[in-house]
């Protein structure tokens, strides 16, 4: 008798008692030996399959081209032919080449870097002994709904669900967890379906309430929420690689979000998982399609494209269907069909013709191998309104919020506006006290990736008489004397060698005669640079010009994307001035260089055309600016005294006085993103869409899946090995649809339910996801997951039935307690003896923390929006200044877009966001089914630093001393339950109050420090807070929002 200890549990069960084993029974690596040890009857499939795979069909599996020997060992003829004689060990070579000693001879071969464990090499002597029993890969079965098994423990069970648990830990000798607390399911409850956390009302109302179908209802109602269709479109946002840019190395911007509007709605309106895959497959071929079908196809728009010089159209052609054809066969089919672009699959029964066959269903899309730049979608594309449930409701609240802001801008605070008027006439009558312009010496001019046409003249002008560059850095020498500088004047001279003897190189219908300076960079250096340090850049406190085009305010300058920016247009045969004026003066001392880089834009014109100026010299200036923002009718008003304004100057005055005042400034933006939220809502955006070409593509088997290799023409098909499309259908994308959805497709259900399991308990019946192949792991609950998938078909593919299923039995409402013992023989709970526990995603930890601190704002849909990053991640990897590409340089939102749920962050490819990505957030640039989960010290970094989370636990501090009571222990409990969900022990109370001691003592006694905290991030904090105790109350929330438990679904 072979002993359970010594087998490998990677590849196989332990083997089970003869007169138990009415289930068929599976397990991975990690998985417990049951309490008895009598040998069995070896099961092909669970226990003999996995060996074969892993250590045979490299060589002796599909792949014929590269099969050794002529020898199959994946298929039973190929087996029995000549390896294995059933019975007959000394007959069967497969047994002698594994137990010969001659290396020659000994299989697996020494240089494949593989050995068969003794208990593998027993197992397989077993197998052959007992006959030799064959069986399919169970993956390629379709699913039949088994019976429920006997049970001892007939009081456990809850529904169907909790008998095939039961009955695998019975089998193990194994019980199940007591019921969790209510406090814990609840906030289970809340994680696992919206990815938020419960109120403290919410989790005191369900303690409290004694209604026996209590939870069942908290299920139905949140089931119903928004929140979980949020939640439920994040996982799919993975699978979809959904992103805000094209990826590759300009990974450049692109409009998508109108497609994960539709996931939204289709998951809020529980669309049934047939027409929910239909649709992103083949929506645009529906009969009578309306755009929010087509829309949804977006789903095989979301992969990366490219439009960068260099690269060959045909090869990105490709590599975009084969993109597709992953995609699609991972999600929703749980195959690696990629390995089958270059050879057959080397383990599973996947031919070339196979992958060629599913790539064509894909290759008749009207799209171009070099599209989507400037920001642009890369066709086939339409516009299309968003067609979200909640979109009518949304537009009357937000049409109240808007009026009501108006009137709060429209109504200043009389005496700052009298402090505000004191300061104006004070800047005016100091305009140019002290000024000096001061020569700078032009060292040399770079201009990256770019031909460069620039001269110097004598006078030391930058001529650009040939509009060839786009963003110049120009390094300037410092002459000696010059102790500060108080900014910089850009004098742009007009010259009778440019167009019409103008100042810059537009052409008609694009401010004709002018420029247009997007963006501007300073730093200083010790010597001559060809880049400015974008570490080390001068702060600009304000900009004033001599003119401005009404569309293209100085202002524009700060703001570094593409179609902004300051133009003095129509003003283009005079001499224009643009000043700098620094944050601080800069001394010369240290740094006798300073580089400026200046980037001309293309505006709202034709892109490509470069708006550049021909003439302008850079002087450094000392003493005050001689320019002002102030416009002149707003000078005028302010030079008649208060009592003698007509009623439209006080009027006009008020006005301008709100648009720049800074207690106004958080209202801007909250007017700003409304109106801006508004139009998302009501206009049309445009969205990449799948369509049919007039000529669609025909499609090649590649050699070694080259694109420029073409071989043998293939049609439209799916794996052989699996049931066949009906021989009646038209062979495009709707009829690869039909096939998915139908009742003998054996894998489409069994992904779909594995993936629902996977999201409530942190790992699927089959842990690998996105593997049902020979490789992939067993299920561990084989007559379950099949009782699901036949459920979920039977149910018409309804989400939230299945989802309500698993939620109602005893086997998710379990305790994640577990006993030492079951830790150690369990450890990844793979048995279900226990409650799930594991770290929440990145996501869910950035927004519980907006939720409890009360800054989440919860509008659901629309376009992706900036919150806080580190500044100058993007401009690290971007082409900024060499490439009129977007989403090259990071400008981060305000208002309520910082606090958006994070499923609309803007997604960059080649940056995602940071204090996601230090908690396991994918790239996107490829479809990810399951995420990692790691533990590193980044992650507390995050959650003690990030300014988001700084300013989360500020907002928390607020609510703890306004809502907790006047006592500190009072405040503790709230800050608890709040956020946990739970009140305190006395240990934590403890602990708790001398850390809060400690720390207002602290803040006491460095006011300035108390200050800094409290000031992180863009909110408005509670003036009327003490210092010291808010900010003591600050690092108390940090602390909480620290803690295992915060971060953990348990």
């Amino acid at each position: 008798m072979i002993s359970m200890r010594t087998l490998s549990l990677r590849h196989w069960l332990p083997l089970l008692l003869v007169g138990i084993s009415c289930l068929t029974l599976f397990a991975d690596e990690k998985q417990p030996a049951p309490a008895a040890k009598t040998e069995a009857t070896v099961d092909f499939s669970r226990d003999i399959r996995p060996i074969l795979s892993n250590n045979c069909f490299f060589c002796h599996g599909p792949d014929e081209k590269h099969r050794e020997g002529d020898l199959r060992l994946d298929t039973k003829v190929g087996a029995f032919e000549s390896a294995v004689v059933p019975g007959n060990l000394k007959a069967s070579a497969l047994i002698g080449r594994i137990l010969s000693n001659d290396p020659d001879m000994q299989m697996p071969p020494a240089e494949s870097g593989k050995k068969l464990k003794p208990a593998e090499i027993e197992l397989l002597k077993q197998w052959v002994a007992q006959g030799a029993t064959w069986q399919e890969h169970w993956a390629y079965i379709k699913p039949e709904r088994a019976a429920l098994p006997e049970v001892k423990q007939k009081d456990w069970p809850q529904n169907e669900i909790d008998y095939f648990v039961l009955a695998r830990l019975e089998q193990a000798g194994l019980k199940p967890a007591k019921p969790a607390d209510k406090r814990t399911l609840v906030r289970r409850l809340y994680l696992d379906l919206l990815g938020l956390p419960p109120s403290k009302e919410e989790v005191d109302a369900f303690v409290k309430s004694e209604d026996p179908r209590a939870y069942d209802k908290l299920v139905d109602r949140l089931l119903e929420s928004p929140q979980y269709a949020e939640r439920m479109t994040l996982k799919w946002l993975d699978l979809a690689r959904y992103a805000d840019t094209n990826g590759y190395s300009i990974d450049g911007g692109r409009h998508m979000w109108l497609w994960r509007d539709w996931v939204i709605d289709a998951f809020h309106k529980n669309k049934p998982y047939d027409e929910f895959i239909t649709e992103q497959i083949a929506g645009d071929l529906l009969p009578d399609a309306t755009d929010w079908q087509k829309v949804a196809t977006g789903f095989n728009r979301n992969h990366m494209i490219t439009h960068e010089g260099g690269t060959i159209p045909e090869e990105n052609l490709v590599n975009y269907t084969v993109d597709r054809v992953k995609t699609t066969s991972e999600v929703f089919m749980g195959l690696t069909m990629g390995c089958a672009q270059c050879h057959d699959h080397k383990y599973d029964p996947i031919t070339m013709k196979d992958f060629y066959q599913f790539f064509a269903y894909f290759n008749t899309l009207e799209d171009k191998g070099l599209d989507g730049n400037f920001g642009i979608n890369s066709g086939p594309k339409i516009k299309a309104k968003t067609e979200i449930s909640f979109a009518a409701a949304e537009l009357k609240a937000l049409d109240q919020e808007i009026t009501q802001i108006q009137s709060r801008l429209n109504h200043p605070d009389a005496v700052r506006l009298a402090e505000w008027e004191k300061q104006a006439r004070l800047e005016l009558a100091q305009r140019g006290k002290d000024l000096k312009l001061h020569e700078l010496e032009v060292v040399k001019i770079s201009d990256p990736n770019t031909r460069t046409d620039f001269e110097i003249s004598e006078e030391g002008h930058v001529l650009a008489l040939s509009p060839s560059g786009r963003s110049p850095s120009i390094s300037l020498k410092i002459k000696p004397g010059v102790e500060k500088l108080t900014g910089l004047r850009i004098v742009f001279y007009p010259n009778e060698k440019m167009p019409r003897s103008s100042i810059g190189h537009g052409k008609p219908g694009s401010l004709e005669g002018g420029f247009l300076l997007t963006s501007f960079a300073v730093s200083g250096t010790s010597v001559p640079s060809d880049q400015v340090d974008l570490y080390a850049m001068l702060k600009v406190a304000r900009l004033t010009a001599s003119a401005s085009h009404p569309d293209y305010p100085v202002e524009g300058c700060l703001d570094p994307r593409d179609h902004t920016g300051w133009s003095p247009a129509p003003q283009n045969q005079s001499q224009q001035n643009l000043t700098v004026t620094f944050d601080r003066p800069y001394a010369t001392k240290d740094a006798s260089y300073l580089t400026v880089m200046l980037v001309w834009g293309d505006g709202k014109f034709r892109y490509g055309q470069r708006l550049m100026a021909g003439d302008y010299k850079i002087f450094g200036i000392s003493g005050v600016d001689d320019g002002t923002n102030i416009p002149v009718e707003i000078q005028k008003i302010l030079s008649v005294p208060r009592h003698d304004r007509a009623e439209r100057q006080t009027t006009a005055l008020q006005l301008y006085y709100s648009q720049i005042a800074p207690e106004f400034k958080n209202l801007w933006y909250q007017l700003e993103n409304l109106k801006e939220r508004r139009q998302m809502l009501t206009d049309e955006f445009e969205t990449m869409v799948m369509n049919k070409a007039t000529k669609p593509r025909e499609t090649y088997i590649l050699d070694r899946g080259q694109y420029d290799q073409p071989t043998v023409k293939v049609s439209t098909g799916v794996p052989g090995f699996l049931p066949g499309v009906p021989e009646q259908n038209p062979g495009n994308r709707l009829a690869l649809a039909e096939w998915l959805t139908s009742r003998e497709n054996p894998l489409t259900t069994r992904v779909a339910v594995n993936r629902f399991w996977e999201m409530l308990f942190g790992q699927g019946i089959v842990s690998t996801t996105a593997d049902f192949g020979s490789q992939g792991d067993p299920p561990t609950h084989p007559q379950l997951l099949d009782w699901l998938a036949v459920e979920f078909y039977e149910q018409g593919w309804d989400v939230k039935h299945i989802l309500r299923k698993i939620l109602l039995s005893a086997t998710y409402q379990q305790s994640s307690e577990g006993t030492p013992e079951l830790w150690k023989d369990d450890p990844q709970n793979r048995l279900l003896a226990r409650g799930a526990r594991f770290r929440l995603q990145a996501e869910a930890i950035r927004d519980a923390t907006l939720k409890v601190s009360g800054l989440l704002v919860e509008r659901v849909g629309g376009a992706s929006v900036n919150p806080y990053q580190p500044e100058g991640l993007w401009r690290e990897v971007s082409h900024y200044g060499s490439s009129p590409a977007t989403a090259q340089v990071f400008v981060q939102d305000h208002g309520e877009k910082l606090y958006r749920r994070s499923m609309y962050t803007y997604w960059k490819r080649t940056v995602p966001p940071p204090n996601m990505q230090t908690f396991d957030a994918p790239n996107r640039e490829v479809c990810l089914v399951s995420r990692a989960r790691t533990n590193t010290p980044l992650q507390s970094l995050v959650l003690l630093n990030d300014v988001q989370f700084v300013e989360a636990s500020r907002n928390y501090a607020e609510r703890i001393i306004k809502e907790g009571g006047d006592e500190i222990d009072s405040r503790i409990r709230f800050a608890y339950e709040e956020a946990l969900g739970r009140a305190p022990e006395e240990w934590e109370l403890k602990t708790v109050r001398a850390a809060y001691q400690r720390e207002l003592k602290n803040y006491q006694a460095n006011e300035g420090a108390a200050v800094a905290l409290l000031n992180q991030g863009e909110s408005q904090r509670d003036h009327s807070l003490p210092v010291a105790e808010a900010a003591a109350w600050t690092t108390v929330a940090s602390m909480i929002f620290n803690t295992y438990e915060f971060i953990t679904r348990g």
